[in-house]
């Protein structure tokens, strides 16, 4: 035998004698151990069962490792069927177990780990054989049906007992009755945006009073419909009161130079429509006054020029009074601070709808500098009930005549076993 020769064999029985713990499986010295399982699995604290069949006389040799050396939480076999334990270790993080098996049947061969995750385990199951060299491990499934008599009784009718009859009212549909109720009639005069007053903008709250609903009845539908119209001559008025009336026809130009800010509301023809929301909070009315006031625009303006200050103090290096300057900011009014559904410009609006608006307040604003809005709005509800006609009628009452019949039927329970294929 040459050198290379030997050294091949001391390093075939150096593999066969240490094997590592991810290596090779181990191999059993004596043909009596048959292997059924060798590898490795993953279990975790729910643990990972294998399930043979064995023999009577049996024994199984189980040896297994964890990696890293952590302790198992558990290793059980039971009967399968029955769940009866034959052996239980626990907290141990290597294992050579050795179990008798008294009765053949299938076994369940279950591992579980501490951890809260997954873990390897390196696993040898061995079969040594009792009576029965040759046997098959595996096993199958066997259900059994056992039959059972079942008792049981039905009604079975024979006709009908003697008719019972007796005099009754009875209500019998007639027709709907109808009802139309107004709910609010509201004339409102909406100034023009320009002028010292707060009546830009109006809003009400167009829900259904249900206290002056009729009794008994029920919703139809539901209308509102708002109209606009300019204001008349009489509206006129001069929003600054320190400037008269006469200077303003006698000497326009000398009225404006009194007070650039003056403005006349009045009518301008052609010019019809106003502004409205459909709004989900009253307070809404109060910010559309805002929005529609002549300050608003003032606002913008001022904050832009506080803008330019607050840039011009930055470019300088003046960066306090930059911050100083973009604080005093005021606050500016738009349609993002309203919570409405619907918007729109109209002169004639009509709603009918089978259901209450979602959004209750109805907002008007005058969208107009100078001129006033005569607004009317109006909302309705029509409700229904039905109106019944009662009548006399002979009821008559037929009963069956019944009678019990027993009656029997085979059923079936089913159960099922594990069993060895061969058994």
């Amino acid at each position: 035998m040459n050198q290379l020769t030997k050294l091949f064999c001391i390093l075939l029985l150096s593999m066969i004698c240490n094997f590592s713990f991810f290596g090779t499986a181990k191999l059993y010295a004596g043909t009596d151990n048959i292997p059924v399982f060798q590898g490795h699995l993953k279990t975790g604290s729910g643990g990972h069962s294998l399930s043979y069949s064995f023999a009577k006389g049996d024994k199984i040799q189980i040896t297994y490792q964890v990696e890293k050396n952590k302790a198992l939480k558990l290793i059980q076999i039971s009967d399968a069927n029955t769940g009866m334990k034959l052996y239980a270790e626990m907290n141990q993080p290597t294992g050579n177990i050795l179990v008798n098996i008294k009765d053949d049947g299938v076994y369940t061969i279950k591992f579980a780990t501490k951890s809260l995750g997954k873990r390897m385990v390196k696993i040898d199951i061995m079969r040594i054989p009792g009576g029965k060299k040759y046997y098959n491990t595996a096993y199958y499934k066997h259900n059994e049906y056992t039959p059972e008599e079942v008792n049981y009784q039905i009604d079975t009718m024979l006709g009908y007992q003697p008719v019972i009859t007796n005099d009754t009212i009875i209500p019998v549909f007639n027709k709907y009755y109808y009802q139309n109720i107004k709910f609010k009639d509201i004339n409102k005069q909406i100034l023009g945006q320009a002028g010292v007053h707060n009546s830009q903008a109006a809003g009400y709250n167009i829900g259904l009073d249900k206290s002056r609903f009729p009794r008994n009845a029920k919703l139809k539908c539901m209308t509102y419909s708002v109209s606009s119209v300019l204001g008349g001559a009489k509206h006129w008025s001069i929003a600054n009161t320190a400037v008269t009336i006469g200077c303003v026809f006698i000497n326009p130009a000398a009225a404006f130079a009194a007070n650039s800010a003056m403005s006349i509301i009045g009518p301008e023809p052609g010019n019809e429509p106003v502004q409205y929301f459909l709004s989900a909070r009253e307070s809404d009315i109060g910010t559309v006054k805002e929005i529609y006031r002549p300050y608003n625009r003032g606002r913008k303006i001022t904050n832009k020029g506080k803008d330019f200050l607050s840039k011009g103090f930055k470019n300088v290096g003046l960066d306090r009074l930059s911050n100083a300057t973009s604080g005093t900011k005021v606050k500016e009014y738009s349609e993002a601070d309203l919570c409405f559904d619907q918007k729109g410009k109209v002169t004639q609006l009509f709603v009918m709808g089978g259901a209450e608006p979602n959004t209750k307040m109805f907002i008007m604003a005058n969208p107009e500098r100078t001129q006033a809005k005569n607004t009317h709005l109006e909302t309705t509800a029509i409700f229904y009930a039905p109106t019944y006609r009662k009548i006399k009628a002979k009821r008559y009452i037929y009963k069956a005549q019944l009678q019990k019949l027993e009656k029997s039927k085979t059923k079936y329970n089913k159960s099922s076993k594990l069993r060895s294929i061969d058994f």
